[in-house]
């Protein structure tokens, strides 16, 4: 029970900070997608182009399978995603489905929040070991 709580926990405080390294090291390699982060920083003001906004979609869904992937290799269930699942499904959708709705494009609000669940879910697939079959020899 503890380790499930603690990796529900682990995998939650690690998300957000997994998508920042993400962009940063994608702002190291694209100039003008940096610039467009610093807009965004300085005035909230959403000026990412169509291919910057694919790699932010694609960057959360990779903080949240990196999120999934720590919460089940800390607890050792799959429980710990699922409830993660869950809380980013719930808190993504309302704020990209309903707060931040007229200032995004609506593809990417609906990638953003439809793809947390699934990618952490996927995440927590990668992190269970792979069962070992014992392999019948008939003599």
């Amino acid at each position: 029970m503890v380790r499930g709580v603690l990796g529900f926990v682990i995998g939650l405080v690690l998300w957000m900070p997994a998508f920042f390294l993400i962009v940063f090291l994608v702002s190291l390699a694209w100039p003008e997608y940096a610039s467009h982060g610093r807009v965004w920083f300085e005035t909230g003001v959403y000026t990412f182009e169509a291919p910057m906004s694919v790699v932010n979609a694609t960057s959360w869904a990779l903080a949240a399978l990196f999120a999934g992937w720590v919460a089940v290799a800390v607890a050792r269930r799959p429980q710990a995603a699922w409830a993660l699942a869950a809380v980013l499904a719930v808190y993504l959708g309302f704020l990209h489905l309903y707060l931040y709705w007229p200032n995004f494009p609506w593809w990417y609000n609906v990638a953003v929040a439809g793809l947390a669940a699934p990618a952490v879910l996927l995440g927590s697939k990668l992190a269970r070991p792979a069962r070992r079959r014992s392999l019948v020899t008939i003599q």
